[in-house]
């Protein structure tokens, strides 16, 4: 079976009423992740629309159906703060050992030296980016974090 594309599910969800049922093969057909699934679910349900799966004989029309849709909502709630707990434990070992989070600096801390002495020299910031190879953009941000806290890249 041909899955549908994204264009066609949002015509579907828009195109069905309250009282309607949407049958899918299989739960996971109607989303990404476990949580869009479950807010897919939660979203139809407020519209009085059901869902029935084939694979999972999940029918939101019956009490047990809805129950089912409910621990499936349990179980995101729980996938999500485990993330969030995994993240926040990565960014802190991370950060014991001296990495930033995100993206690299494009100028490190010795190119923010360099920019600063050419700045004390009356070179312009055009100027100074080019040589640095970094936009002014750039520039601009890396010099105001040293004027913040200076010794910061």
């Amino acid at each position: 079976m041909k899955p549908i594309s994204v264009r066609v599910f949002r015509a579907l969800l828009d195109y069905i009423r309250p009282g309607d049922t949407i049958v899918v093969t299989a739960l996971d057909r109607l989303g990404r992740s476990l949580t869009s699934i479950v807010n897919t679910v939660s979203d139809l349900g407020t519209r009085g629309i059901y869902v029935r799966t084939l694979r999972e004989s999940i029918d939101t029309s019956t009490s047990v159906g809805r129950m089912l849709a409910g621990l499936f909502a349990s179980l995101a709630e729980y996938e999500r703060e485990l993330i969030a707990e995994r993240a926040r434990v990565a960014r802190q070992a991370a950060a014991a050992r001296g990495k930033l989070p995100g993206r690299p600096r494009k100028l490190p801390a010795d190119k923010v030296a360099v920019a600063l002495r050419m700045r004390a020299a009356g070179e312009s910031a055009p100027t100074i980016a080019a040589a640095l190879g970094a936009s002014r953009a750039t520039l601009y941000r890396a010099l105001e974090r040293n004027q913040r806290d200076p010794g910061t890249p």
